[in-house]
């Protein structure tokens, strides 16, 4: 479907057929005076009526040639067909010659019309044809850019969990070796803390390339709040050890309606976040409350000092639009 017409479209299409009704006594005027003028017998005058007539209704339109014909009649019978300056008609011949002029001229002057009109449909099917393409195209090029991205996430995660896994069990090891450096030990810990977070960012990852190509459906079903909160502490082990964390759950408040995987990925991550925003000893707290129409919110409140100045954003955000709420 062509887009609706601009304004400045509006107006030149009003100003081009006022033009052209406009043209249709000019043109039958024109060619009445000159005929005249010439001394041009019935059946030349004849000729070149027919000729305007069938002109200006492939330009205007069916109506617009219909009218040419009248008008161009009247004159034919008013200026070339005795008795003349007199719309009377004397000879019945000249009555066949007048109707089968208006006839052929009619006729003739909407074949023309329709051919136009039909001519400008295939052009706009043309062009509409030409603009799908060009979207399915690029629908295509961007299908086969998504699902190069989501196989090289899943060639680099794959990869990468490999040496994950040896780092992992390697500081394990160095930490059993060495428990008697409290140094070392604390070294090592800080060290299975980093592990820990760039083996979840890789789990994020692997989840992303599998919901983006269509391998993974979210799984809507009742999750309890305080058994997504123990997944979420014991996915940060590491990274919890040895600061406060309370968990605060209205009573009567109902399990949230969501996928429980990807829900306790969110929650792991805001977590996360909140842990390195805040002092190491600073208190951290999740909370779950009922809201209106059976929506659960989940809170992840830390005592950080907050995003200095310069990153805050420039107005409130709605924790609903974002999904997180």
């Amino acid at each position: 479907m062509p887009p609706p017409p601009t304004g400045s479209a509006v107006h030149h299409l009003r100003l081009r057929r006022i033009a052209v009704w406009a043209a249709v006594p000019v043109v039958v005027g024109l060619l009445t005076a000159v005929g005249r003028a010439a001394g041009a017998n019935a059946p030349t005058i004849g000729f070149f009526y027919m000729a305007a007539v069938l002109g200006l209704g492939g330009w205007g339109g069916q109506a617009v040639g219909v009218v040419a014909s009248v008008l161009a009649m009247l004159c034919f019978n008013f200026f070339f067909l005795p008795p003349l300056g007199t719309l009377t008609v004397e000879d019945p011949a000249n009555w066949v010659a007048l109707i089968s002029f208006l006839a052929a001229s009619s006729f003739a002057s909407r074949l023309v019309a329709t051919a136009r009109e039909q001519a400008a449909a295939a052009e706009q099917r043309q062009r509409e044809v030409e603009v799908l393409y060009a979207k399915a195209s690029h629908l295509e090029a961007v299908r086969e850019s998504e699902a190069l991205k989501t196989a090289l996430l899943r060639a680099v995660s794959h990869d990468l969990r490999t040496p994950l896994t040896a780092m992992r069990l390697e500081i394990e090891s160095l930490e059993r070796h060495l428990a008697g450096s409290p140094a070392a030990v604390a070294s090592l810990h800080g060290l299975a803390v980093e592990q820990a977070r760039l083996a979840r960012r890789i789990d994020n990852l692997l989840s992303l390339a599998r919901l983006e190509a269509g391998l993974a459906r979210p799984r809507t079903e009742p999750t309890p709040p305080g058994s997504l909160f123990r997944a979420a502490r014991e996915s940060l082990g590491l990274v919890l050890a040895g600061r406060p964390l309370t968990t605060r759950i209205t009573p009567g408040c109902p399990d949230l309606l969501a996928d429980p995987s990807l829900t306790l990925e969110t929650v792991v991550n805001l977590l996360e976040n909140a842990a390195r925003a805040s002092p190491p000893d600073a208190p951290l707290e999740l909370a779950a409350e009922p809201g209106e129409a059976g929506v659960v919110h989940l809170d992840v409140l830390d005592r950080g000092p907050g995003l200095p100045e310069p990153r805050r954003p420039a107005g409130e955000l709605d924790a609903a639009a974002g999904g997180l709420g």
